[in-house]
């Protein structure tokens, strides 16, 4: 397999309430703003800081440290903050972190994935050496999806006749994704295998007998991300005419230029049952 061009990338890096420094993709932040008093929510969960009023909205901020495990950052006595405004699944939270530090560019081939006896429990999706330090990935979908399960878009559907000779490919280095995704495919009658990154996928790809009618891809993901996925895709034989969905918590007009660019059919934000059903149902209802 030949050595695919990386697609670079920026990363925020910031400080939580412990030690070692964290990051997040740019794409996923609207903006950063100094950090003000919030209005506690009564009954709201320990990692909900509180609400904001932004330009009219009321957005939700998440305590970021308390979220992943470390102390509050309200708990410290030397408290300093800022607030990182997220958009994610069509919605705006805003991430409650110490010290907003520098955005760096990245490429995607370059970022570790976490070694199996590290659990499942963490909230990293990858690591990556920046200025000669390693700053963990958050895996923004874990942390959202735990607390608020309502962004989550569901729609009870019927199987669909057409897909019984059909196989979907869906890829994702999110547990939870993939587990959402099957919960989706189940529903309609899909037949489908599963890969928790691009590399698996296109062993999977490449094995005897295995006919792929749709590959359903997260973009993030460490080693090679799913542009560098739809690349490969679309350089091999049996694939080159496959419907690529990359399917992402990233969103906006850069990502979709993007994903058109390196040959993927279509792009679809985080998470919407009723939107994905409908993108399968484009891809092979033919």
């Amino acid at each position: 397999m030949k050595d695919q061009k990386s697609d670079r990338q920026s990363v925020l890096r910031f400080t939580l309430s412990g030690r070692g420094c964290f990051g997040i993709n740019v794409l996923k932040i609207r903006e950063i703003i100094p950090y003000k008093p919030l209005n506690k929510l009564p009954g709201a969960r320990d990692c909900i800081a509180g609400l904001i009023e932004l330009r009219g909205k009321n957005i939700q901020v998440i305590d970021l440290s308390r979220a992943v495990g470390q102390p509050s950052l309200l708990d410290q006595s030397d408290f300093e903050a800022s607030i990182i405004i997220t958009e994610f699944n069509r919605s705006m939270q805003g991430l409650l972190v110490r010290h907003v530090d520098k955005i760096a560019a990245i490429e995607w081939n370059e970022v570790k994935e976490l070694p199996r006896a590290s659990g499942g429990n963490h909230y990293l999706s990858g690591v990556i050496n920046i200025d000669n330090q390693l700053v963990g990935l958050i895996d923004v979908e874990k942390v959202l999806y735990e607390l608020m399960p309502e962004l989550v878009e569901e729609k009870i559907s019927e199987p669909f006749d057409y897909l019984k000779n059909k196989k979907i490919l869906a890829v994702d280095d999110s547990k939870i994704a993939r587990r959402m995704i099957a919960k989706t495919l189940d529903q309609i009658g899909a037949e489908y295998i599963m890969a928790s990154s691009g590399h698996d996928a296109l062993e999977i790809i490449n094995e005897e007998n295995v006919n792929i009618d749709m590959v359903i891809s997260d973009i993030e993901m460490p080693l090679m991300d799913g542009y560098s996925l739809t690349r490969q895709i679309r350089e091999q034989q049996q694939t080159k005419d496959c419907y690529v969905l990359l399917h992402s918590s990233l969103s906006g007009n850069a990502c979709q230029a993007m994903s058109k660019e390196v040959g993927a059919n279509a792009m679809l934000t985080k998470f919407s049952t009723e939107d994905l059903i409908a993108k399968i149902d484009v891809a092979l209802n033919v």
